[in-house]
């Protein structure tokens, strides 16, 4: 059922993140890295909760690691679909004797807005450590250039070289978790932790920093539902079918709708992660479906797409937008929306953010603060009219190919501090 790694094969093609689009980058800000659950254990899953509320589900826990732990941070693991297991450094001291460190990038491109900015921040970051002492050298890597489809095999030669060339502790966006094992224990073997971002490798040795997939859709699902009153249709407008990215996204989503009884998914739509394709496929399902729609679910960055469907239509009323990762374009059409007292929800984030995240965790590491699991979970972030301001981009357009401005944290300091076992003052 969950996302083992960044590829996937529909319809007989290979699809890599690099290649289907930033969106499915990017969806790593709420999205999902790997997995490890399969169907039966979906269905038999304990779901708990009231229409219009985040449900309780158990997580990914074999080993009971939660059990002991505090219930701010059990609620950060809620419905985590990965398997939880113990970090070969949550006691590991810290790297280089405590010296400076040099980190490695093994970057996924340089083609997209999200992308430019992530490596844009990941410089800054590390000129920030150095300036502190804490880091020596930066040393990146980038196997697919700028926009070029990039392979495993060629992310694992210059993962490699990475360590060739001295680094102490790696961060890596693979575009296939599965193919870095052998590689990623090698290194570990030899002292160097690695951090991913983009997918999620199963190893002891990798830690993932990534949102928790089922909280990051179920809360702002959960809130559009509060929005009308448990009652109404609504529709699911897809990424790519049968991409694993986007069915645990639907299945997230259907799984907190189906406890509001009065509420009815009455279509499904493809907008292939873009939003002139969802502007399209929505338009078009809205034309054989003439009943009000109360309330949509975009799985990623096609929110733009959703209001322009609706608008294109001439429907009287814009129905609830659940907009999952929310764009400058999206959000300028809700404050058009907003003088006549329109009210949205949606999730935030962009490269920048991503980016001063998986830092964050790459420098605790160094520092041997002892992340406690091969996972730390992002923090979700929630766009409503009371600060959707802090995230609109000022004067952009409906059509921008922007991203929403930074505003909050990924990653805030108590929630960082729960899932490692030396925090620092």
């Amino acid at each position: 059922m969950f996302w083992k790694s960044s590829k996937d094969t529909v319809n007989g093609k290979t699809l890599f993140t690099s290649s289907v689009s930033a969106v499915a980058i990017s969806l790593l800000l709420v999205g999902c890295s790997g997995g490890g659950t399969t169907d039966e254990q979906a269905a038999s899953a304990d779901i708990q909760g009231e229409c219009g509320t985040v449900p309780t589900v158990e997580p990914n826990d074999p080993n009971g690691l939660l059990t002991d732990e505090s219930p701010e941070l059990q609620e950060i693991f809620n419905g985590f679909p990965e398997e939880i297991s113990s970090s070969h450094w949550a006691d590991a001291e810290a790297l280089n004797n405590g010296d400076p460190v040099t980190i490695g990038y093994l970057q996924l491109d340089s083609g997209s807005t999200y992308a430019n900015a992530f490596a844009e921040q990941i410089n800054v970051s590390f000129d920030e450590a150095k300036s502190a002492g804490e880091a020596s050298e930066l040393i990146v890597k980038n196997p697919g250039g700028t926009g070029g489809e990039v392979t495993a095999a060629d992310q694992l030669r210059s993962y490699n070289e990475l360590i060739q060339e001295g680094a102490d502790i790696i961060i890596a966006q693979p575009v296939s978790g599965d193919s870095f094992v052998e590689a990623v224990e090698s290194a570990g073997e030899q002292g160097i932790p690695t951090v991913t971002w983009t997918g999620f490798i199963p190893s002891e040795y990798a830690v993932d920093v990534a949102p928790n997939v089922f909280n990051a859709v179920a809360a702002p699902v959960s809130e559009g539902l509060e929005m009308i009153d448990g009652e109404g249709s609504a529709v699911i407008v897809q990424g790519i079918e049968g991409m694993s990215i986007n069915t645990v996204s639907v299945e997230a989503a259907e799984e907190v709708i189906a406890l509001c009884p009065d509420v009815e998914i009455v279509g499904k739509p493809t907008g292939d992660f873009s939003e002139a394709a969802a502007r399209s496929a929505l338009t078009t399902f809205l034309a054989t479906h003439p009943q009000e729609i109360d309330l949509v679910y975009q799985v990623a960055s096609m929110g733009s797409g959703v209001y322009g469907a609706f608008d294109s239509a001439g429907r009287e009323s814009m129905p609830v937008v659940v907009d999952h990762l929310a764009s400058a374009a999206s959000l300028a059409w809700w404050q058009e929306l907003q003088d006549e007292g329109y009210e949205g929800v949606a999730t935030g984030g962009n490269g920048e953010m991503g980016a001063q995240a998986v830092f964050e965790v790459t420098m605790r590491m160094a520092n041997g603060e002892g992340p406690k699991f091969n996972h730390v979970v992002t923090n979700d972030i929630l766009i409503n009219n009371d600060n959707i301001s802090e995230f609109a981009v000022p004067d952009a357009s409906t059509t921008s190919s922007d991203e929403i401005q930074s505003a909050g944290e990924l990653l805030p300091k108590e929630q960082t501090d729960e899932q490692f076992n030396s925090p620092t003052e």
